[in-house]
């Protein structure tokens, strides 16, 4: 910084360079960026998994799992269950999931919970879930792994739960009388999917409704038991405002173990299957620990059982450089979509967050819905036997830990089964993109220090030529040294005159762009609040469910921001250069440091970030009243389609297109509508009672640098 100060910074060589060429340079970083994380696919720069806790000592057990044909019978007694007496309901089979745990004499608890929609008139859920404890023989209870399976009814639009419930029951049966076991093992049955799992979670580690050391809804910074804000103290009918426990009830857990070191989660709908497909990505993109999931690859390998992850099949070897190279870059991408929405992709996604690692494993066949991976018609079927030994191997490694998993990584990236990228190899790319911006606000700032100095300048040159002719009329004039004494005091006078002027006006710019930059902040932040203003009104005076009011009031509050925030800066008769290039240089700084933030959590939602706006952080830059042209109209049209709201919209619409060629322009627009409806309104459901961050990230960081991006694009300065 010092040589920013430097009143002869002008003469710094690397400022010139600077000048010159920062446009290609910040290109040059943006493809770079993308060219580096494309990259990153090939072999050469990526790394072969391996395991870094020896604790785990995989597969050099023997194998004893014994209960194919328990399995067998517990798959047919349960759907033989449901088809008579749950047939026409979505029910959970809770009486005979007791039995037959009792019979097996593990302790079997069942738990309650409740939830109290958040963005519905007093709509209310309930349920249940069941879950046996196996007590370790060798320990009194300290440590625990559990393992999980979903609950799907039979008219479930998804694939069906049963053999993986079966198979659970089985392994159990099995575990039941090993003397092994260093830690309790937990047999969880969950209803409702992950708000089930949700529920457990929080009950177990204690976390009730009212609790104020743990608040679901991120979607309000308001704690339980707070007095201020208190809208009810000064209109009545708007309880609904100052309600701020949690929408999710978890209710209390009648028997519990120690701390969960680790979760399975399975999900298998018939005893036989092509392939196990390992799912990995959690809650906001979390990750579980690598060492975890090169685990399961490895015994799924020892197991003879054929896996795979994204578009990375481990029945398919090639020796061309350039499919592996494509192959990766496949599954890269799958994975970073899997991860920007930050929506669990399974059950086990759910446990990251408490410190807890856990994947899941799904069994798929040749016609799964997620897509016919290639070759997959000669496979061998796998079956319980191997599903069992797999689930045993797993098990059995997970008990020989001494202490949680803390080597190997939790930020990584896979581009194969056994490949993998940690993270000083992904976030340069990041690094490229934010450094482009950085570059630009470094430019923007050196160039207007160089207008400072030029106005000096001209101030100097006019005192001068002042200062010359009074020296010239001394000369005229008798008492000419004391006209000079008398035009040196005048000087002085007219410098402080000017002094204080420029004093004021830089007093007023910092008042004016600063109280504009909190407020379109604090508009971000209603906007992460109007949800359920929102719901609200459209039911009370409109009818409307709670999607289609929120989904018209987000837009209706869009096209009032687009309108009304550029007036914001006009309170002042006119703008200057100096002050709107402050707002973009503190607006590039500001977007570069979030996208690291995110980044550093959420390796690809940043990155997502990052590609989308770098463009239009670069080219956006401070109007004259004299610019004009096509160019600025073709900005401000990027700039409004890359408004949040436009973009989830138009993604959906072309998404849309791609899985229904067939239909007609105005029936793809309408399905893409119905999507973006059904896919904000997930994401705020989802901030409210998991903790999903997407919508708050999109309402109170994106939303209000886009909105400060237009303000600059909308408003001309005075030369």
């Amino acid at each position: 910084m010092g040589l920013l100060s430097d009143p002869e910074y002008g003469s710094v060589k690397w400022v010139r360079i600077l000048k010159k060429i920062h446009s290609p340079l910040c290109f040059i970083c943006y493809i770079a960026a993308i060219a580096w994380f494309f990259m990153l696919a090939n072999k050469e720069f990526n790394n072969e998994t391996y395991f870094s806790e020896n604790a785990l000592l995989p597969g050099l057990v023997t194998n004893e799992f014994n209960g194919e044909h328990s399995a067998n019978q517990f798959f047919k007694e349960l759907l033989q269950e449901l088809e008579e007496k749950y047939e026409d309901s979505d029910e959970m089979p809770v009486p005979w999931l007791i039995a037959k745990m009792s019979q097996m004499h593990l302790e079997v608890y069942t738990h309650n919970f409740t939830l109290n929609y958040p963005l519905g008139q007093g709509q209310v859920y309930k349920g249940t879930n069941v879950y046996g404890i196996l007590r370790a023989p060798r320990t009194s209870s300290l440590e625990a792994l559990v393992v999980t399976a979903p609950f799907r009814s039979l008219s479930n639009h998804q694939k069906g739960t049963v053999a993986g419930i079966a198979i659970m029951l089985a392994f159990a049966q099995f575990a039941r009388p090993q003397k092994y076991w260093a830690k309790d093992i937990i047999f969880l049955i969950t209803e409702h999917e992950q708000l089930g799992m949700q529920a457990w979670l929080e009950a177990y580690h204690g976390l009730q409704r009212e609790s104020a050391s743990f608040y679901t809804s991120l979607g309000s910074f308001w704690q339980p038991g707070t007095t201020d804000l208190d809208l009810g103290k000064f209109a009545k009918g708007f309880e609904w405002i100052t309600d701020h426990s949690k929408c999710l009830d978890p209710g209390t857990l009648k028997g519990r173990s120690g701390s969960i070191q680790a979760a399975i989660n399975l999900e298998f709908h018939t005893p036989k299957f092509k392939y196990i497909e390992v799912k990995v990505e959690g809650l906001n993109g979390q990750l579980p620990n690598l060492d975890l999931v090169n685990l399961v690859h490895k015994l799924c390998v020892k197991s003879g059982i054929h896996h795979s992850y994204k578009n990375s099949y481990s029945w398919i070897r090639t020796r061309n450089k350039m499919d592996e190279w494509v192959n990766g870059i496949w599954t890269m991408l799958g994975m970073a979509s899997a991860q920007i929405a930050g929506v669990p992709n399974g059950n086990h996604g759910l446990f990251h967050r408490f410190g807890i690692e856990a994947v899941t494993l799904e069994g798929r066949d040749a016609d799964d819905p997620a897509g016919v991976p290639p070759r997959v018609h000669s496979l061998s079927y796998g079956n319980f036997y191997r599903l069992g030994i797999t689930l045993e191997s797993i098990l059995r490694s997970l008990n020989n830990l001494l202490e949680r998993f803390h080597q190997s990584y939790f930020f990584y990236m896979l581009a194969a089964t056994n490949r993998f990228i940690s993270i000083g190899q992904y976030m340069p790319s990041l690094c490229l993109l934010c450094g482009a911006m950085l570059i630009r606000a470094l430019s923007l700032w050196v160039t207007l220090q160089k207008d400072y100095d030029d106005q000096a300048d001209k101030l100097t040159d006019k005192n001068t030529e002042k200062d010359a002719d009074v020296q010239d009329d001394g000369e005229k004039d008798d008492e000419g040294e004391d006209n000079e004494l008398k035009a040196k005091v005048k000087d002085e006078m007219d410098k402080d005159k000017i002094k204080d002027e420029n004093e004021t006006d830089i007093g007023f710019s910092v008042v004016n762009l600063g109280g504009n930059y909190l407020l379109v902040h604090l508009l971000g932040y209603a906007v992460m609040n109007s949800p359920l203003i929102f719901s609200q009104i459209g039911a009370t005076y409109f009818e409307q469910p709670s999607e289609v009011s929120v989904f018209y009031g987000l837009i209706a509050m869009s096209l009032l921001l687009i309108i009304i925030t550029p007036c914001f800066l006009k309170f002042r008769s006119s703008l200057t250069l100096e002050e709107l290039s402050i707002v973009n240089i503190l607006l590039l700084i500001e977007l570069s440091t979030a996208c690291l933030a995110i980044g550093m959590h959420n390796y690809p939602l940043g990155l997502c970030i990052a590609i989308l706006y770098t463009p239009l952080a670069l080219t956006v830059g401070v109007i004259d009243r004299k610019g004009s042209g096509v160019c600025l109209y073709l900005k401000r049209i990027v700039c409004l389609a890359l408004h949040p709201l436009f973009i989830v919209c138009l993604a959906l619409i072309v998404y849309s297109r791609v899985l229904f060629p067939e239909e007609s322009l105005l029936s793809m627009i309408g399905r893409g509508r119905d999507a973006a409806m059904q896919a904000v309104m997930f994401s705020i459901v989802d901030s409210m009672i998991y903790g999903n961050w997407l919508f708050n990230v999109a309402s109170t960081v994106i939303l209000p640098t886009w909105l400060l991006f237009w303000q600059i694009l909308c408003n001309r300065v005075a030369t």
